[in-house]
Order: C-alpha cells, then structure tokens, then sequence
C-alpha cells in the first residue's frame, strides 16, 4: 500500500469532518473494499483525484481494516466519523430534496440502486426515486454520471418510462421517473410462473418497439430483465433506459474494481458477458429473446440449460420451447433460438426484425384474440368509400384505382386504448383520420368529413388535408394542429380544392384545384396571402411531393385509363420534364431528404410495387417491395422508408441513400396493421421523426 506523503497538503488545514464528507469517505472506502488487494491503491487515488485530505482518511481508514478487519458495521464506525452518526438512506434523502420531493418511504432495492415512493411538490405527483448505491455513485463520480444519464432523458416513447429529473445532494445521487401503479414483471412471473402465449407476444412486441425507437436514437440498454419492465394495465414500460450505459461511460474500469457488474447474467449476451466485442443493438436482442423465453418456459435460457451462467460465452444449446408447452409454435421456438443465438450476426439484426418475426401465425390451432377482418369485407367498405368520393365530386380518375395485395397479412381491427383516441364515423363515408403511433395505437383523431390526403408539416406538429366542409359539396384544404387541438380552413372557396402537399419550411402549401377541363396547380400561403397559380393543364394531376429545396414539384399526373405518370414540374412555372413516364401505372412519388432519390409505386412487373430510382436522372432503380407494395413515404432522416403491403405497414431500413452507391436495402418490418386502400395518391403520412402515422381509415369495417 502506497503511503501518502506526510507533507502533503501541509500548506492548508484539513478539511471539517461534516456528515457529508464522512458519506464521501464512507462510500470511497466500501468501493476500494471491493477491490482486489492490489488494486485499491490506484482506485483510491482515481476516486478522490486531488483532494490529499480525502485520500489521506480513506488511506488511514484501510491502514485500520487491514489491522482489525471489518469495522464499517460496527460501533467503532461512529468513533472515526468523529461522534456524527450518519443518518438513514431515507432520512437523508429526504433532507437533500426537501421543499422538492416529499420522501413517504423505501419501496425496493436492486443491485445499483434503492428506490423510494415520493411525491413531486411542484407537480403533484406520485414518483419513483432512485439512489445509487453509494460505492457506485463514489467510482463513477455524480457528475459525470449525471451527464451522461441526460442523453437518456430525451427518449419519448410510450413504452418506455420517462426520465423526469436528476441530482446530486448530501452525497446521494438520484434520479426520478413515474410511480407506476401495477407490478413489475419479475412479480407477475414469480406469481404465475409461465405466462399465456399471446399475453407474452403482446409484451415482448412492445419491448422491442421501446428498444428499437432507443436504438435508433443511440442507446442500447443493457440491461433488459423482468425487474425492468413496468406492467401498466396490462402493457409494458421499459425502465432504466441508458443507465447501465451512463454507469460505464463514466466509470469505466472503476466500476469493475468495485465488483459490481453492469448487467444480469441470465439475460446478458456472450459478448457482454465476456466484455471482448463491441455492445450494440443485438445484445438487448439477446437480452429480449432470454425475457421471452423466460415468459413462456417459466425460466432463464441458461436456467433450463444448466441453472448456472455459462462463461466465455460457451452457452449449452437452448432447449427448444416446443417440447415444452404444446402452445408454442415451431416459427415462435425458431424466433426466440435464432434471438439467442450465441454469435451476434447469428442474431435478429434489430429488435424491431425480431418482432416482425414474431408477427407470423405463432400457435397451432389457437385463433387469435384480435378481430379478423375477410379480404372481401375491406374490399366492399373501400368500394363504398370510393363511390361515395367520386359522387360527392372526386375527379380523380375515372377508374376505382383499389387493389388489394397479393399474399398480404389479414387486417386486424384495433380498438383505441386511451382517451384521446376514438374511432368514430365522424365523416358522413364512413372514414376516420387517426394519428397512431409506431405500433397502430391511436393517439388522435382528427373530426373531418370525406378526409383525403393526410400531410405532416416539416416540423411535424400540424396536418395538412382535404374535406368537405358543413354542407358543401367540394372539398377544402385544412390545417389542424393534433395536440392543440385546433383546426383552420385554408381555402374557401366553391372549387374543390384538395391533395395538399406542405413546402420546405412549413410556409406554403402546394395543391390541386377542380378546373373546367382538369386540375389546375395552386400554391398559397400558410398564413395570410392569396394563392397562385403554378400550372394548369388539361386532365388531373395532384401534387405528390416538394422537393426539400422547394425548387420543384413531384406530380402525378392522368395519362390514359388505368394509367398515370410522374413528373416535374418547376416552381417558377415553367413547363415540365417527365420523370417516369412508361407504359405502366406509375403514381404516389415521394422524394428523399436528400433529394438523390425517388420512391414510387408502380404496376410494370403486372402488380404494384414499391421502387427507388435516382434523381434528377431516373437511370438506377431498386426494387424495395418484392410481394406486392404502394406509397412509400420517407423518414425526415432518409434512413427509413415506409410502405404498405396490403393491411400491412412496413418499415424499410437503408443505408447509403443518396451516396454513389446503390442503397443499401436493410430489414423489413410490419409496425402494424390498418384499414388502408390504395389509390393513385397517398392516404397516409409519417411524422419527420418516423414516431407517428396519420391514416385514413374506415370506421365501418363491416364484419
């Protein structure tokens, strides 16, 4: 043991022995305790930096455990700390964060932290308050910890549990998140032991949908376990997102010097367990197979393997779930094997392909809870809602534009789960506009009569559409803003105005207008300012998309029965240049952020399908759905691309748009499923954060 120098800090008077510093004291000798015998010398140093007074009194107090052993727990403690008997963790706590937080009591301990039940003052509210364990908080230093954990807090997800705030105080180190009413899902297990298959599929989706909005945002959790996830009527809440994360970015080797490992074994991947290889997405893949598996087998992957962590990664093979329960389906045991698979790339490559694989018909002579809805049911409200369209004053075509996809998944009727979302007939056709979230569940609904054409602003706060207004007989372009509540005409007039299609910067909105011989092009200010005219040519054409530097307009434009082209058209007015102009039905053009690349919808291959093409010059095109797809919209990032496939929403990964290479075409998930029909224009938008949808629906699917 390295002996401080007996002139150091010489110069200036030690420092008071206060309860706050004999806490700093305290933690900092438990840590070095953990440590093996040789390295506690250089873990002391590293914890107290350049405070000589500090390494000096947890040097004295090792010199006095080598000699009489432990006395941390023992009377002699209140004897070194200098008569000050420390408070209790509950009666300090509540000393530290009084006038904020009033502490009603201690409510768990895990392995890094003791949660406490308090009650927000400012908000007047119920909140879980965690504290580190004080060995913990002394090796990755409260501040460092604390910026760290911030990068966490701007996660909004609905199944993830938020972070509300955090701090340092009388050498705690704390953060608050929602008390939730309900159970953890260790409790439920520990209760039921194994639970039904669906109610394990339900959670598990949710899990992945929390994991991968987290992933895309950069934060791996690391530690997904059934202590973890929140059970709130009957749906999961991801909890410590990013703590794991912040704990070793900012302590690093100290934390292993303390003994205290940063995971669960039982649910840790072979790479996090060895510590050799890079942590990323598809180790809370693992993390989330061995949760699943535990759900439906009633034990750990390496429980019903050996009831004892393998090392080195060298797991036993996992015991099929099959031969287990009758109710697990060969396709669900393959999911959760290949979700456990002890090579990385072996492995799902993203929590939202594991969940996608989960989506297929998972048990064997089981139907499903959710209500099923025949191809032909949809087909018939589709027709209705079309008919109901062109006699109301639709020109759009003149022919009904509705296919139904090939092989497509069946429609799945969701019923609103929270009081804002309602799926109402609030339009006079039976149709509703809904905004939902990743997974299909409702947030808003948007009152509006014959709906057409949903578009988010750039900033994603507002919706831009088509309706008809209280006893009109053509349609309107309006603007509604979902969380405010608010809703605006922004034409009024006699000329049936439609197919808004918002500009770069939220300013302007481009649309069609009924004209005598067709539609004519108009362009008009948000705010106040009259329209212009952009183009008027014979037949209909509508406006699919801005191109992001607001020099031109995708159109999609009428070129014969069945059939449609796309092209250019010029902000200043001039003529335009086509763009794809072939033989097939080509239509819903969408341009990526970066303006390299244009996804559309066309029937050349003899059904309609899913395809990128370069920009300006159409000489490089990729087939992205190969089963059948329509209408593809753009994440604000261009790193995923939607599509619908029937009932079936499907996200796209890519990599590489826009470079000089072709893209590269990632993963393909279902979010979920809707009552979508397709016609030669988008009836659907996402949000510039890929977070939320809004659709036209029908409310009336017909049985």
């Amino acid at each position: 043991m390295t002996t401080p120098s007996p002139n150091a800090g010489a110069a200036r008077a030690s420092a008071p022995m206060t309860p706050e510093r004999w806490r700093v004291i305290d933690a900092i000798l438990r840590a070095s305790l953990s440590c093996e015998p040789g390295q506690r010398d250089a873990f002391v140093a590293e914890a107290c930096g350049d405070d000589e007074d500090l390494r000096r009194e947890v040097a004295s107090l090792l010199a006095v455990h080598d000699r009489v052993g432990d006395f941390l727990n023992r009377p002699a403690a209140e004897i070194l700390a200098r008569g000050i008997a420390p408070l209790s963790l509950t009666g300090r706590l509540a000393t530290a964060l009084a006038g904020r937080y009033q502490i009603e009591r201690e409510v768990g301990r895990g392995g890094m932290a003791t949660v406490h039940l308090a009650r927000d003052l400012r908000h007047g509210r119920w909140v879980a308050i965690k504290v580190l364990r004080e060995e913990l908080a002394a090796a990755v230093g409260a501040e460092r910890f604390l910026e760290e954990i911030r990068v966490t807090a701007s996660l909004q997800h609905p199944h993830i549990l938020p972070l509300f705030d955090s701090g340092s105080a009388e050498g705690l180190v704390w953060y608050v998140m929602p008390f939730v009413e309900g159970e953890t899902l260790r409790s439920r297990l520990a209760r039921e032991h194994r639970l039904p298959v669906d109610d394990a599929l339900q959670l598990v989706r949710e899990m992945a949908d929390a994991l991968e909005y987290a992933h895309r945002h950069g934060v791996v959790h690391r530690d997904v376990k059934p202590e973890n996830v929140l059970l709130q009527s009957g749906h999961a809440l991801v909890a410590d997102f990013g703590i794991a994360l912040a704990l070793e970015n900012a302590g690093g080797a100290r934390i292993t010097r303390t003994g205290i490992t940063l995971g669960t074994p039982s649910y840790m991947a072979p790479e996090q367990a060895a510590g050799d290889r890079p942590i990323d997405a598809r180790t809370d893949v693992y993390a989330l197979g061995a949760v699943l598996h535990e759900m439906l087998a009633g034990e750990s992957p390496s429980a019903a393997a050996s009831h004892q962590m393998p090392r080195n990664g060298m797991h036993e093979p996992v015991i099929a779930l099959a031969t287990r329960r009758a109710d697990v389906s060969p396709s669900l045991d393959a999911a959760v094997r290949r979700a456990l698979a002890k090579e990385p790339d072996e492995r799902f490559p993203s929590a939202a392909a594991f969940a996608a694989a989960l989506a297929v018909p998972l048990r064997v002579g089981v139907p499903s809870r959710a209500r099923m809805v025949s191809a032909r049911a949809m087909l018939y409200a589709v027709g209705v809602m079309l008919a109901v369209g062109l006699l109301g004053g639709w020109e759009l075509a003149r022919s009904p534009f509705v296919e139904r996809l090939p092989d497509a998944p069946p429609e799945v009727v969701r019923q609103p789960i929270d009081g804002n979302a309602e799926w109402s007939s609030a339009s006079d056709d039976g149709t509703s506009l809904t905004v939902v979230d990743r997974t299909g569940r409702p947030l808003r609904t948007i009152v509006a009569n014959r709906p057409w054409t949903p578009r988010f602003s750039p900033d994603g706060r507002q919706v831009a559409y088509g309706a008809f207004g209280s006893g009109r007989s053509t349609s309107d372009v309006w603007v509604t803003d979902p969380s405010a509540g608010t809703t605006r005409r922004l034409t009024d007039d006699d000329n049936d105005s439609n197919d808004p299609q918002w500009g770069a910067h939220g300013a302007t909105v481009a649309y069609s207008v009924r004209a005598p011989d067709g539609k004519d092009l108009m362009v008009r200010p948000v705010g106040a300012g009259e329209p212009s005219l952009l183009a008027a040519r014979a037949g209909t054409q509508f406006p699919s998309d801005w191109l992001r530097d607001g020099s031109a307009l995708l159109v999609t434009e009428e070129a014969g029965s069945n059939q449609h082209d796309i092209l250019v058209q010029p902000a200043d007015g001039s003529p335009p240049w086509p763009y794809a102009t072939t033989s097939a039905d080509e239509t819903a053009a969408r341009v990526s952020p970066d303006e390299r690349w244009v996804a559309y919808t066309s029937d050349e291959s003899g059904r309609m399908e899913v395809y990128l093409d370069s920009y300006p010059h159409p000489t490089r095109r990729v087939a992205i759905s190969r089963n059948g797809g329509a209408h593809p919209v753009w994440r604000g990032d261009g790193r995923e691309l939607y599509y619908w496939n029937g009932g079936a929403l499907v996200a796209v990964q890519l990599d590489a748009v826009g470079g000089k290479g072709a893209p590269v075409i990632g993963a393909q998930t279902v979010l979920f499923h809707a009552r979508y029909y397709i016609g030669p224009n988008t009836m659907y938008d996402v949000s510039p954060d890929g977070e939320r949808f809004v659709i036209i629906q029908s409310a009336n699917p017909g049985s």
